[in-house]
């Protein structure tokens, strides 16, 4: 999902600031590049659902004495224009009257589910949690709720938001059977085994025992797996995904007879529907049978659309050499789209570990493809990867005077000054942003970044504190703001308060733990530091060198001289910005 996420909200930042303006802002490199090509390969199919209504906003409620139902109206036509027109604002805007006035669940599911679409999870799990308590009785609201907490990836926060709906309604069967499909989203297949061993034969749908094989594959009981299939297509013959799945348990049973059987049988079918010969690779893929995979690709429809999508599945599953082969063909076709140069700038990337070809590949699409744009991001990230800075800094200015409109050019090039050290000019380029995005929560996270590199931290507080008045959910703001004022020991009830909701917002962020665990230290409650410190040095981005020495002087508060001078040493490895205080504090010991 993220590389997902970061092509349609694109992540600009190169670089990390300096100082605790940094955290927050993410760190990039061959991840970043790797997740972007697979993004860009997902985009190209996704072009579809990327381009739809042109973007308009509908114009502010008029100040009329409306009757609660009139106002009712309005919210609920203004919602429908806004999802229709892909307004954000308008959505919103719709949601905060409705939530006074209706009391019906289905608007309040349309705003949802049109903002988890849009990747705007925080925002859609706020109005559900407010829906629910206005509409308190409704099942979908609260599943649309549990998935918000899937897509974060906190399955038991899922389980417990329709647990504690189950305790209202002990008796329903339906949620029941709703629960054991999550249990089985989930991972909890012997949980879901149960509630669906438990459920009355007419709530055995054949979408309900689909799913009990799928937990019953995840118990390692795949003759149990296949009885529930076999019932499953009885009921529904045109169940594709329970064919395919039934195959391929057949297939792992060495029943090939059978499962060849019912892939010829889906292909006679329909021989020209894409969606079954793409089914047929990707089961080849999980099964491991890569050649296999690549004949059905080769055989499919001659269309290319059907070689994208399956390229895309080879290169989910690393398959490089089928991605290549299928491929190839493409390289010398006049009339292939310029798109096909994503997938072999992510082959060359990946498998050939070429960063020159990935570029030329990049630098083949031209600037009327409607990629164009990222494609030229993904070609100053690579230049950034190489140090090539000023090759980066041409492209970044080409892509300001191409779109201007996009202010990811403007981020890139701020964060390409404070890499090279060069603040003022970093000052320059954020203030300009500033004027063309005055409201821009992101941009005025940078400004107030170059501030504080800049030793400007009086401004630069005031610039993250006006973030946080007017977003109380920034989390990189509310982070920003609560360390300052835990470093500065001022106000220490308000940073541990602003510090618990940066976390709430970004659960398990190295950078938030270690600032709420530096401002319980500086309240002198050092077993809540010494917990949170640890957990923050546990974490993939926990290699900071400040995490570190503030491990290394929390563990020394309570005595732990072993532990403190571990953590001043790895300050140390990890080029610590102030090498000489850290070698006094290991000298104390």
């Amino acid at each position: 999902m993220s590389f997902r996420i970061r092509l349609t909200h694109p992540a600009a930042p190169l670089a990390a600031a300096p100082s605790h303006a940094r955290r927050g802002i993410s760190r990039c490199g061959a991840g970043l590049v790797r997740n972007l090509l697979r993004g860009m390969v997902c985009a190209v199919l996704a072009v579809q659902m990327l381009t739809g209504c042109a973007r308009s906003t509908p114009q502010g409620p008029v100040q009329w004495d409306l009757s609660p139902e009139a106002q009712r109206t309005y919210a609920t036509l203004l919602l429908d224009q806004s999802i229709r027109g892909d307004d954000k604002e308008g959505v919103l805007e719709a949601v905060k009257l409705l939530l006074t006035l209706e009391n019906r669940p289905q608007p309040f599911i349309d705003a949802a589910a049109w903002l988890m679409l849009n990747r705007e999870t925080s925002e859609a799990r706020s109005l559900l949690e407010q829906a629910v308590k206005r509409v308190p009785g409704d099942l979908g609201l609260h599943l649309l709720l549990a998935e918000t907490w899937l897509e974060q990836g906190d399955n038991e926060q899922a389980l417990k938001i329709l647990k504690e709906y189950r305790k209202q309604r002990p008796d329903s069967e339906l949620v029941q059977q709703e629960l054991g499909i999550l249990y089985v989203k989930t991972g909890h297949f012997k949980d879901a085994d149960k509630v669906f061993s438990a459920l009355p034969q007419r709530l055995r749908t054949s979408f309900v025992r689909y799913a009990h094989a799928q937990a019953l594959v995840g118990l390692k009981q795949p003759q149990r797996a296949i009885q529930q299939l076999r019932l499953a297509v009885q009921e529904s013959p045109e169940f594709v995904d329970a064919w395919f799945e039934l195959a391929r348990l057949l297939e792992a049973d060495r029943q090939y007879s059978e499962a060849n059987e019912i892939y010829n049988s889906l292909i006679e079918q329909d021989p020209d529907n894409p969606d079954i010969w793409i089914r047929m690779v990707e089961g080849q893929i999980r099964a491991g049978k890569g050649q296999k995979a690549l004949d059905y690709a080769l055989n499919g429809p001659a269309t290319y659309g059907y070689k994208l999508t399956a390229a895309t599945l080879f290169l989910d599953a690393r398959m490089y050499p089928e991605a290549e082969a299928l491929l190839d063909g493409l390289k010398s076709d006049p009339n292939a789209p310029d798109e096909v140069h994503f997938y072999l700038a992510a082959i060359a990337y990946e498998y050939h570990k070429d960063v020159q070809e990935t570029l030329n590949f990049l630098e083949s699409i031209p600037p009327e493809n409607r990629f164009y744009d990222r494609a030229l991001r993904l070609r100053i990230q690579l230049l950034h990867d190489q140090q090539r800075y000023e090759d980066a800094m041409q492209l970044i200015l080409q892509g300001q005077s191409q779109f201007p409109t996009e202010r990811d050019f403007r981020l890139m090039e701020i964060h390409l000054y404070l890499l090279q050290d060069r603040y003022k000019e970093a000052l320059t380029a954020a203030t300009a942003a500033q004027q063309i995005w005055p409201s821009d929560d992101e941009i005025a996270y940078v400004y107030g970044s170059v501030l504080d590199s800049l030793g400007r931290k009086r401004e630069a507080l005031a610039v993250m504190e006006s973030i946080v008045a007017r977003n109380p959910e920034d989390y990189q703001a509310l982070n920003y703001v609560g360390y300052s004022l835990a470093e500065q020991g001022k106000d220490l009830d308000r940073a541990v308060l602003l510090l618990e909701a940066a976390l709430k917002q970004a659960p398990d962020h190295a950078y938030i733990l270690d600032s709420l665990a530096w401002a319980h230290f500086r309240r002198g409650e050092n077993a809540e530091a010494w917990a949170l410190v640890r957990r923050a040095t546990s974490l993939p981005d926990g290699g900071d060198p400040t995490i570190w020495e503030h491990y290394g002087d929390i563990a020394n508060a309570q005595g732990l001289k072993n532990e403190a001078r571990t953590g001043w040493e790895r300050a140390l490895e990890l080029d610590h910005p102030n090498p000489e205080n850290i070698r006094k504090k290991l000298n104390s010991l």
